[in-house]
């Protein structure tokens, strides 16, 4: 009986810390599991609004970012003891950009998505995000609900 497993597949997923992008970590540490596969947590920071003063933005890259970095180190904890092999990432920019240029560039065989976002992130993703990503993405792409 062959089993199904390649340690070559790469597995990508969205995590902003919210509820939907929780739950799209957790369909992504129980598909790399069971393709014995690695995992790439991808965390998108927000640009902040041009409008704001110098300090204002400092300030707000700073804590969005420590809150990313906080979200990351959870969830490679969880991967891990899931006995997945986790790599992680923050990056800054548009998420539909970012997510379909990181699948393509690092070959990802699966991208897995929330359904809906923390902030305007992944913003009503089920319309013109998901529809961009799903189109674009040169991989699977799974939104989990």
């Amino acid at each position: 009986m062959s089993e199904n497993k390649n340690t070559n597949y790469k597995i990508a997923v969205g995590l902003d810390g919210s509820d939907s992008s929780w739950k799209a970590l957790e369909e992504a540490v129980k598909q790399a599991a069971a393709k014995v596969a690695e995992l790439h947590i991808v965390s998108i920071q927000e640009s902040v609004d041009a409008s704001y003063s110098a300090s204002e933005v400092l300030a707000a890259d700073k804590t969005s970012r420590e809150k990313l970095e906080r979200v990351q180190i959870k969830a490679k904890t969880l991967a891990e003891n899931a006995g997945v092999k986790v790599f992680a990432e923050i990056t800054t920019g548009s998420s539909t950009t970012v997510m379909v240029d990181f699948v393509k560039k690092n070959s990802m065989d699966m991208l897995i998505i929330g359904d809906t976002g923390h902030s305007s992130i992944w913003g009503a993703l089920l319309g013109t995000n998901a529809e961009k990503i799903v189109r674009n993405a040169r991989c699977s792409v799974l939104i989990v609900r």
